[in-house]
């Protein structure tokens, strides 16, 4: 069995989109709203027994690992080794992609122990963790680890691997050892592998407070948050997300572990869908400063996808306040205080960006109109980012009663796709993709495949030959364009028993038969009218209308 099909037989199909979007039982498959294109009314469809989707509205189509590849915007290989990381499976290493990245993994393996054992010799950085009050095991946890200011690094690292190697991975840069003299935070991605590192400045020479592994192949801010790895395992309701690596371990030190931090990013796309794997609400915490503020106003993003709320330092010297500080000079209790009492992310954004125009909302109609229409433009782009038609209806209320003023929302642009019509042909080849033995009750095969067109025919006719194999395997074999017409048709009829499956294909059989016999006698007819004297003619509209009569009696 290949690792494709591995992962298939582990994951069900509803389960994993589920992650994604909404689904409700309908009948013997589910249905919701398609992430693919916008819509009212749900035509997105999900099939358990057979493990795929059909979208009506769009045609997308596929299996589970196709739906992957289409949200996350991965090639298959990666959708492939992101699955089989996340069940453990073991990955073939075969192809000299995946062992250059296996390479790299390797050398931030190794370079994070040499940190850790480098950080247990050096009391200087030991003395800062003190300071800081990070507790040993905390340390541990997070294996944080201290990288001198010399070039033990790189011979260290020399022993096994080639500097072009080491320079590739980011560990160096130009064969210069960038993190020297800097406290090191291994970064994990979801799965706890380390995939980079940041170094925090320890003496007052480097310029830099922080640094980052470069953008790498296995390295990418926009996919990865800090502490993630370990903060998944403690999602019981929430998760809290920070902007600094101190506040994402203080907060875990104090038992808060359902914590992550970002990473100089705002959340990006894939952040949202990797939250909502686990959890539906946040908590933003960001810095209380001014650039903390700006950068929570940046995430909008989150408006229609996750119930977000905001964490503030609501105290006089709070200007400068971060998560790791607060509780260190007052209490984690005083901090649960805050979270319990934390604001809703769209209140947090309307009261700020009326706060940068110096606005207020029991004033905005005796405010300077260009004031107040710059501010409410920017509360309306917020929400005109949202793609559910009716979450957006309910934001824009919410803004109309917070501002108090009637904000016009743009017009809906609907994508709904016309309801297609199916003909008896339809129904006819989804009958037969559910169970291809009906082609028994077909006495001319050959004769019958005139009743169809198009892809319609090439369908039937390869059912013809291939009636032994399971539908999937038929699919396999079909190009992208006729599979998912495939997808469809096999959603357009009902789970039935094989009895009345086989009389409901007998009456279409028969229905497409009593078509064809009454367009028959309406040719012979228009013919004789032409040609009255012919006998022949006249002959052959008596044999069609019995047979006609014979197949309304059965």
């Amino acid at each position: 069995m290949n690792l494709a099909q591995e992962i298939k037989n582990r994951l069900d199909i509803v389960d994993f989109i589920n992650r994604y979007i909404t689904l409700k039982k309908s009948g013997n498959n589910y249905i919701g709203l398609c992430p693919f294109h916008s819509e009212k009314t749900p035509s997105f469809t999900v099939n358990k027994e057979k493990q795929f989707f059909h979208c009506f509205g769009c045609g997308e189509s596929g299996d589970l690992i196709t739906f992957y590849m289409k949200i996350e915007n991965l090639d298959f290989k990666e959708a492939v080794k992101n699955l089989a990381l996340e069940l453990g499976l073991e990955i073939n290493s075969d192809d000299e992609s995946t062992k250059k990245e296996n390479l790299l993994l390797d050398i931030n393996k190794f370079a994070c122990e040499f940190f850790q054992k480098k950080l247990k010799n050096s009391d200087f950085a030991q003395n800062y963790l003190k300071k800081r009050q990070i507790e040993p095991k905390t340390q541990e946890i997070f294996q944080i680890g201290y990288n001198p200011n010399d070039n033990s690094l790189i011979d260290f690292l020399l022993k096994k691997y080639s500097i072009k190697l080491l320079n590739e991975s980011g560990i160096t840069s130009n064969n210069y050892n960038i993190f020297a003299g800097r406290l090191m935070f291994p970064i994990s991605d979801e799965y706890g592998k380390i995939v980079g590192f940041s170094g925090r400045a320890l003496h007052d020479d480097q310029k830099a407070k922080y640094i980052n592994t470069k953008e790498t192949s296995i390295f990418s801010k926009q996919r990865l948050l800090y502490g993630f790895d370990k903060a998944k395992n403690h999602i019981k309701d929430y998760l809290i997300v920070c902007e600094g690596y101190f506040d994402c371990i203080r907060l875990h030190q104090e038992g808060l572990q359902c914590t992550s931090a970002t990473m100089g990013t705002n959340l990006s796309d894939y952040h949202i869908r990797l939250i909502k794997r686990f959890t539906n609400k946040i908590y933003f915490n960001f810095d209380s400063d001014e650039a903390g503020i700006k950068a929570m106003l940046k995430n909008t993003k989150v408006l229609g996808q996750l119930d977000a709320y905001v964490i503030e330092f609501n105290l006089k010297d709070a200007q400068k306040e971060d998560p790791d500080s607060f509780v260190m000079k007052y209490s984690i209790q005083e901090y649960k205080k805050l979270l319990q009492s934390a604001k809703d992310y769209f209140s947090f954004l309307e009261e700020k960006i009326l706060k940068q125009h110096n606005l207020q909302n029991a004033r905005l109609t005796q405010s300077q109109p260009i004031l107040v229409a710059t501010a409410v433009n920017a509360i309306k782009n917020a929400i005109d980012n949202i793609s559910d038609p009716v979450l957006k209806n309910l934001y824009y209320s919410k803004a109309r009663r917070l501002l108090n003023l009637n904000i016009v929302q743009k017009n809906y642009k609907s994508q709904e796709t016309p309801k297609k019509t199916y003909t008896k042909s339809h129904y006819i080849i989804s009958y037969l993709l559910k169970d291809p033995f009906l082609l028994d009750w077909v006495e001319d095969k050959e004769e019958f495949a005139k009743n169809f067109d198009g892809t319609l025919k090439e369908i039937y006719l390869k059912l013809t030959q291939n009636k032994e194999v399971s539908f999937e395997q038929f699919v396999s074999t079909m190009d992208k364009q006729t599979a998912s017409i495939c997808y469809e048709l096999y959603l357009l009829t009902h789970e039935e028993s094989i009895s009345q499956k086989r009389t409901n294909f007998l009456m279409l059989i028969n229905a497409l038969e009593l078509e064809k016999l009454k367009k028959q006698m309406h040719y012979y007819l228009k013919k004789i009218v032409q040609e009255p004297d012919n006998e022949e003619l006249k002959e052959l509209y008596r044999q069609t209308k019995n047979k006609l009569q014979r197949l309304n009696n059965e």
